[in-house]
């Protein structure tokens, strides 16, 4: 995730936007979306991860096919738009984030803790979202409700998002990095950009 200045966004924005809002518009997206709802409520708040030692879920598989579901990956394979090109343009006033997980996806892990409702907050497709300074502004509220937790339900989601990752990240890196530039890049008057790309 990083922040770009108004006229970078301009300038992916054609490229990058229609893709986002396809994949989150899709039949199957709203359908998948639904699924993992229903799922976290017959489980009292999230689904469990683990069938046995080394596998997921039927229910946390549902939830991984959901968020892998990339429309930057899709561009970047058919080679129309490179993120990494773009992850070099960030603006240097607000330090960038970057999660990584070995064969794994970190906005799986998040959203897997946050629940369907506060993920829902987040603009943008499963991790992939571009967005003007303004539209940070009027985002930054949201996203605060979903990401700036305390007490005993920050514990909590802390403990699901280790639960998934379960190979050494620090779970509150992803929570806190995530909101920290999204703060930082609202106090800066910059946009935003941030993707999910297998690397």
């Amino acid at each position: 995730m990083i922040a770009l200045r108004d006229e970078e966004v301009a300038t992916l924005a054609p490229i990058a936007v229609p893709a986002i809002e396809a994949v989150a518009a899709r039949v199957s997206a709203q359908q998948a979306w639904a699924q993992w709802e229903s799922d976290v409520a017959r489980y009292g708040g999230a689904v469990p991860v683990w069938e046995g030692r080394w596998y997921y879920s039927v229910e946390a598989s549902r939830l991984y096919e959901l968020v892998n579901d990339s429309p930057l990956d899709a561009l970047e394979a058919a080679c129309e738009l490179h993120v990494l090109d773009w992850w070099d343009r960030y603006d240097d006033a607000v330090e960038p984030f970057f999660a990584g997980a070995r064969k794994d996806n970190p906005v799986a892990a998040l959203f897997h803790a946050v629940g369907p409702q506060r993920a829902r907050a987040l603009p943008g497709w499963a991790g992939d979202a571009l967005l003007t300074s303004a539209e940070v502004s009027r985002s930054l509220p949201a996203v605060e409700r979903a990401l700036d937790l305390a007490g005993a339900e920050r514990e909590q989601v802390l403990a699901r998002i280790e639960d998934w990752l379960a190979d050494g990240e620090d779970p509150a890196a992803l929570l806190d990095g995530l909101l920290r530039v999204w703060q930082q890049t609202e106090a800066a008057g910059l946009g935003l950009f941030s993707s999910r790309i297998w690397h």
